[in-house]
């Protein structure tokens, strides 16, 4: 079976969440991105990394590519988290905005659905959502509330597919 670690970067705490469930059901260590460099990665055959999509963006991704690219022998998973609720064709548009052709590619992408913590979001990320949720509420006439609310939609269960795959590969 190939060891297994799995990588996050998470401004909000969601995809940390989402790395210690999937660290948890799979009985393997759980790691901040912060610091680690690719030779911390060379007993592991599997790594897996998630990290909050900002404007479309993964956080930290090219590290990742980079890492991706020097240890092909490597089975690499990504997994994103967002405030959007995916639609069918999102997590589409999410790997192909990240992952250009050409580019080294993990072998699996996911996308979880997470939610918006205003309470730790840095300060020019939360007038940056004030901002586009005044342009949302304006487009929609519908009045922007007073105070922006957190809303927390992680659920566990998204993670099962995730789960499935990499217990295949890990073989």
């Amino acid at each position: 079976m190939k060891k297994t670690i799995v990588l996050y970067r998470s401004r909000t705490g969601f995809s940390k969440c989402y790395a210690e469930w999937i660290a948890e059901d799979l009985a393997c260590e759980c790691r901040s991105i912060k610091g680690v460099k690719l030779d911390d990665l060379k007993d592991f055959g599997l790594v897996i990394y998630g990290a909050g999509v900002y404007a479309g963006m993964i956080a930290g991704l090219g590290k990742i590519k980079n890492w991706i690219g020097k240890s092909p022998e490597k089975t690499w998973v990504v997994f994103a988290t967002g405030a959007t609720p995916p639609k069918e064709g999102y997590e589409e548009l999410i790997f192909k905005t990240n992952f250009r052709k050409g580019e080294s590619r993990p072998a699996h992408f996911y996308y979880f659905l997470s939610g918006i913590n205003y309470e730790r979001m840095g300060f020019f990320n939360r007038i940056l959502m004030k901002f586009l949720s005044g342009l949302a509420s304006k487009k929609n006439g519908i009045p922007q509330p007073a105070k922006p609310t957190s809303i927390d939609l992680a659920n566990r269960d998204y993670i099962a597919e995730l789960l499935s795959y990499v217990r295949l590969k890990a073989r």
